[in-house]
């Protein structure tokens, strides 16, 4: 059995990408519990993953137990 994303899973998705680049514009850090809580994402890496392949810079800093929390460095539609 093979999954397909259905229309629905691609516009869940590009909100989230949306709603975590604005956060990351603010400046402020992101982990994958601030956006589960704040925005329904349960799967933040892959989300960061897509904002970095669409070439923004995110720095990604892991703590001990192995949790990640992701940065904005430069922001590709912003030029910054």
């Amino acid at each position: 059995m093979t999954f397909q994303r259905t229309g629905t899973d691609v516009k869940r998705q590009n909100i989230q990408r949306v709603k975590i680049l604005e956060h990351l514009r603010t400046g402020q850090p992101l982990t994958q519990d601030q956006a589960r809580a704040e925005y329904g994402v349960m799967r933040l890496a892959s989300r960061i993953s897509e904002l970095k392949k669409a070439g923004h810079i995110i720095l990604s800093l892991r703590n001990d137990q192995g949790c990640a929390t992701y940065l904005l460095l430069f922001d590709e539609g912003r030029g910054e």
